[in-house]
């Protein structure tokens, strides 16, 4: 797919339209609206708005029940994060047929996504309606065998699509067959549907654009009668109420955005009335309410939020109105601190307005503003950065803090559909990343500092372990990121499966630490040429000469299968302009505006004299 964020021009009506005041408006109000709501916005925003210039997703529905009523919600939710969505819906129950003809609609509709939506009650009826036919042990060998079949529609829709697939799993939303026996027996309803969905799961392990909606989490966290509908089921065979499809979209968001690339990369979060009751500078260390106690434990439970969200690669950071010294005192002194000094990757607590703290955070951190979300108690302070920085997403906390915590959690954008090794190790490495700062400024120059690092760079063919990383780069790096073409798993998979190509990961370890996976080169060999087809960076590391070992690499690597000319290409973008002018700088010669080429015979490309470099096979 044309990733929105190779496109100059889509970045910019992306911008045009969150500035509009009717998107602010619908951003602003959003959380309180009900179904006819979206209805009626939608119309709006499709009448008044252009939205053309945004990114096109085409969105296949497979069910085995009704659920047309999604549509309208996740539409305006996706608008808002930059989409311009386009569905086609499924005939009613005929999910499998359409899966398996390849002449069907579904596959001429060509859809990027396709969320494979079916519930136990169509799939296995007799599982619902007549459960003692069977034995335990006749019940797990069925259910294995239908997980089987389950898990090879999922294959076959992705691969003849070409598209992501997130697959509803199955869950119970009745009472047991049995009633209460059901939870006092290893083969009960409960087990055997917990067994079909880990089998699933299991079965598409190495799918790479096969994804989970957990549907029994769903239904756990709203309940079952806040979301069931039986006259609805009864008269049109849609199970829910209408109000249920708003968390239904929010769940499927979360998982969409992930998927596309569009998580969000950092919370900014205020202090007084946030991270602990009551202001710093007034309540101090022992005055402010933050403990096992209402409400002290509201807010202890936000930090706890945040803590898992730290843990799952998202980086934190502080935007507070207070004297340093007395925020730092109860974030380092207070005994219920859940987060504390090192947790966060950079703060601002200072006087200054909140909008222009959160943009000099974002050129601290080498991350967009559009990456961020700002969290407040203060209406005012929403309120201005809403209108100053209006591509942040932003989060008015509820008034009452028992609500503070739930309300962090449903915020869209801020989960991984998969973790990496570095998104689990982001926060610590941007300690590292402080920790070299600050020897860089005790050293006396450049050369002292780069030495003084004790940097050792891998580079590594990819692998099962490295591709969701390779490609979660591909998406997200933007500065030195020398064609911002973006790709998917199944993107490196082919790349990397095929003797024309080849995909390399390079890692960085210096004497604060392991950087991880840090950056990407993939190359193309047509004769005797090796075609560097994307080179990438991750910010952490520019200008620390990885750039330069790893063209030493490129070129070592295309020499030995048998290329004498090296072709690169930079395609300009608003964010990649450090990396403008490296080919000439790496002495390759011009050959268009956008394209350089090096003669392997007669240009040297030497390794950097402050890198240990190691090649893994």
């Amino acid at each position: 797919m044309d990733n929105w964020h190779n496109d100059t021009g889509r970045r910019g009506v992306y911008r045009q339209i969150m500035n509009d005041p009717l998107i602010q408006e619908i951003r602003a109000g959003i959380s309180a609206f009900k179904p006819a709501d979206y209805f009626k916005v939608l119309n709006r925003i499709r009448k008044e708005c252009d939205l053309s210039g945004l990114e096109p997703l085409r969105i296949a529905v497979l069910r085995s029940y009704t659920l047309e009523m999604l549509e309208p919600v996740l539409s305006l939710r996706l608008i808002l994060e930059g989409f311009h969505p386009t569905f086609y819906w499924g005939t009613y129950n005929q999910y499998p047929q359409e899966i398996l003809d390849t002449e069907s609609r579904l596959y001429a509709f060509k859809p990027d996504l396709a969320l494979l939506m079916v519930r136990v009650e169509e799939r296995m009826p007799s599982f619902i309606e007549d459960f003692d036919r069977r034995t335990g042990p006749d019940w797990k060998t069925h259910m294995m065998e239908e997980a089987t079949a389950y898990a090879a529609l999922a294959d076959t829709l992705s691969e003849h699509a070409s598209a992501y697939v997130i697959c509803q799993t199955l869950a119970m939303e009745s009472p047991p067959f049995r009633g209460l026996y059901d939870a006092q027996t290893p083969d009960g309803q409960g087990d055997l549907l917990a067994l079909f969905n880990t089998t699933v799961a299991e079965q598409c392990l190495n799918m790479s654009q096969v994804f989970f909606w957990d549907y029994q989490s769903f239904l756990n966290r709203n309940g079952t009668e806040f979301l069931l509908d039986p006259k609805a089921w009864y008269s049109s065979r849609n199970p829910f109420k209408q109000t249920a499809f708003i968390p239904m979209a929010n769940d499927l968001l979360a998982s969409i955005l992930s998927i596309q690339g569009k998580t969000k990369k950092c919370i900014v979060t205020d202090l007084d009335n946030t991270l602990w009751g009551g202001t710093a500078g007034e309540e101090g260390v022992a005055g402010v309410k933050l403990g096992h106690a209402y409400p002290g434990n509201c807010y202890l439970d936000v930090q706890k939020v945040l803590y898992s969200m730290y843990h799952r690669g998202i980086l934190l950071a502080i935007n507070s109105k207070n004297n340093e010294s007395d925020a730092f005192d109860i974030i380092d002194n207070h005994p219920e601190m859940v987060l504390r000094r090192q947790h966060f990757a950079a703060h601002r607590i200072n006087w200054d307005d909140k909008a222009s703290n959160i943009r000099s955070i974002a050129d601290e951190l080498n991350i967009g503003v559009d990456s961020m979300v700002f969290i407040d108690d203060n209406l005012a302070e929403i309120g201005l950065v809403r209108h100053l920085c209006p591509e942040c997403e932003v989060l008015a906390l509820p008034s009452a803090p028992y609500l503070m915590p739930s309300a962090i959690r449903q915020l869209a954008g801020l989960d991984n559909i998969r973790l990496t090794a570095e998104d689990r190790t982001k926060g610590q490495m941007y300690q590292a990343q402080r920790d070299r700062i600050r020897l860089e400024e005790q050293s006396k120059d450049l050369g002292s500092f780069l030495h003084s690092l004790e940097m050792e760079m891998a580079v590594k063919q990819a692998d099962p372990y490295s591709i969701p990383r390779i490609a979660q780069l591909t998406q997200k790096t933007n500065q030195f990121n020398m064609t911002t073409r973006r790709y998917t798993e199944a993107d490196i998979i082919a790349f990397n499966e095929t003797n024309r190509a080849a995909v390399f990961s390079v890692t960085l370890r210096d004497k604060f630490g392991d950087n991880g996976i840090v950056g990407v080169t993939i190359l193309r060999f047509e004769d005797d040429t090796c075609i560097i087809d994307n080179l990438l960076l991750s910010c952490r590391v520019i200008g620390r000469t990885v750039e330069q070992s790893t063209l030493a690499f490129i070129a070592d690597y295309a020499r030995h299968r048998g290329a004498t000319i090296l072709l690169g290409e930079f395609i300009p973008t608003i964010k990649n302009k450090p990396a403008a002018d490296y080919y000439t700088r790496m002495n390759f010669s011009p050959t268009t505006s956008n394209c350089f080429k090096a003669d392997l015979s007669l240009v040297e490309f030497p390794y950097s004299p402050y890198i240990k470099n190691t090649v893994l096979p």
